[in-house]
């Protein structure tokens, strides 16, 4: 990764990723330990797509899964029994809307490709919201 990449992900760091952190934390109404794996995401974006494809393909599909969950009193219940940590990385060249997600011991892990499938925002949203409902 070089310098534009390491400063567009900065960039994205500080001006986008507080509003969508909140946005996470406003949907689940509790507090959970978020951890996004800065470094890993340099190696498959284009430089003029940092700040569409991180939200897109990680964050947006999980705030979509979230607030089907969340819909009701039983789903965030449900969620704050189980729900330790989010992590975002991309670290397992996963590319797929079925197979981005992991969920074990309280932690949820999203590891998408960060260059590709930036249209799926549904699909990821979908098949992650499915994951957890099924957790719960």
């Amino acid at each position: 990764m070089g310098l534009q990449e390491k400063r567009a992900i900065k960039n994205f760091e500080e001006n986008q990723f507080p509003d969508l952190k909140k946005r996470i934390l406003e949907t689940l109404n509790f507090d959970v330990d978020i951890e996004v794996k800065w470094d890993t995401f340099g190696k498959n974006l284009h430089l003029n797509t940092y700040e569409e494809g991180l939200a897109s393909i990680y964050f947006e599909p999980t705030i979509k899964a979230l607030e089907g969950i969340c819909s009701d009193e039983m789903g965030k219940e449900a969620l704050q029994e189980v729900l330790k940590k989010v992590v975002f990385q991309d670290e397992s060249s996963v590319f797929s809307a079925h197979s981005w997600m992991k969920f074990e011991n309280g932690e949820l892990i999203l590891d998408h490709e960060s260059g590709v499938n930036y249209g799926a925002i549904d699909d990821r949203a979908k098949y992650l919201q499915e994951m957890l409902e099924n957790s719960l």
